[in-house]
């Protein structure tokens, strides 16, 4: 796709899967002053189900948190979202200005319905929540680690270099951070050592959530992630210890599990307000926990555990197994970061990268332009 300006784009106008409720009053809210939006329920259907609706069927079915279903039902469930992929791609065959927009798509009807779009030529916008207030994603490429930002520093420098005279607007953004409500109440953290002591702090994720799931790489499960930790933690410095906060949503409660461990170096804290541990940590690991991109708010060392689109050399420290994790724990006094490549990654996801809910036309039609200048919206 070659960049076009707003003007050589022709008349924009979306076909949007309805997600409802709120999520689709978001859309609403951004693309209903850039052109009609046509809301549909479900994906189209068609009998006509060739080799690459059975791929894409396979593929949804891959990314999906049913995706142990077997015999019939995975037969079934198979077999339609074949047939939905063969209807999208009709749909979208005939009407070509159209573009695809979805919330999420990264399993299931969604998926097929944009990976069919794609197909058959049409631009998409991928929507999803934003880990900044009052901001939506707006992607053309993808939501979370399937984004379409760079995965290097050198974008971002020359990005930076041409906008001197908006730098460090990120620094307002931590101001306005606050943890999310907590679902129910969590047993008492017990006996903690002070903030003031050096630690790392580990922002633990929903079980189950798709980002463990799909992107979380040696540590897909919460559980999982927790005994790499606690092993981790036994590499620190002297004088360090290691502080854990369960998710606000997570159903399950992990203090009795910490209780049987007693490991003196790791401690279970859900009653500490997540960014006033964030603030007096030395460090903050996390697999892809929106909670490492927020940290580097707060100019912190962040080990990223699994695939995150912020987890980049001289942004974040990657640590995407059990010895990374650890030789990065017994480094956690040295842990640094490029501070200049990294302000220019958080003032570009703040200014260009996740747009206002009132965001103006032209922002929207330039992510469907395909290539920009600096080469972030190539899809």
């Amino acid at each position: 796709m070659t960049g076009r300006a707003p003007d050589q784009i022709g008349a924009v106008h979306f076909i949007c899967l309805d997600p409802r409720k709120a999520k689709r009053a978001k859309i609403a809210q951004v693309l209903g002053r850039v052109g009609p939006i046509r809301w549909v329920k479900l994906p189209p259907f068609s009998l006509r189900a060739t080799a690459a609706a059975k791929q894409a069927a396979q593929t949804a079915m891959r990314m999906s948190k049913n995706r142990g279903w077997s015999g019939l039902r995975k037969w079934v469930n198979g077999w339609l979202l074949a047939r939905q992929y063969a209807g999208t791609y009709a749909l979208f065959r005939a009407n070509p200005q159209a573009v695809a927009v979805c919330w999420n798509g990264l399993n299931g009807g969604r998926r097929v319905f944009m990976q069919a779009a794609k197909d058959a030529g049409a631009r998409c916008l991928f929507f999803e929540l934003a880990p900044l207030p009052d901001r939506i994603t707006m992607d053309p490429k993808g939501v979370n680690f399937h984004n379409a930002l760079p995965r290097d520093t050198a974008p971002y420098l020359h990005w930076g270099a041409q906008a001197r005279e908006a730098e460090n607007t990120w620094h307002g953004l931590r101001d306005h951070i606050t943890q999310r409500p907590s679902d129910q109440a969590r047993a008492a953290a017990g006996d903690l050592p002070p903030l003031g002591d050096p630690f790392v702090f580990v922002a633990l994720q929903t079980p189950g959530d798709s980002q463990l799931r799909l992107f979380g790489g040696a540590f897909p499960t919460v559980e999982g992630f927790v005994a790499a930790c606690i092993e981790a933690a036994h590499h620190l410095p002297d004088g360090w210890h290691m502080r854990i906060k369960e998710h606000p949503t997570a159903p399950t409660d992990l203090a009795a599990a910490f209780a049987a461990k007693g490991d003196a170096r790791v401690f279970l804290d859900n009653d500490t307000n997540t960014f006033d541990q964030v603030r007096a940590a030395r460090a903050v690991a996390t697999v892809n926990s929106s909670v490492g991109l927020e940290a580097m708010m707060f100019e912190k060392p962040v080990i990223a555990c699994g695939q995150a689109f912020w987890a980049i050399d001289g942004i974040a420290t990657q640590a995407t197994d059990q010895a990374a994790l650890n030789a990065a724990c017994a480094a956690a006094d040295r842990l640094a970061f490029d501070a200049r490549a990294r302000s220019c990654f958080l003032d570009y996801i703040d200014q260009i990268y996740y747009p206002r809910l009132d965001a103006p036309p032209e922002q929207v039609v330039a992510r469907l332009q395909g290539r920009d200048a600096h080469g972030f919206w190539e899809v």
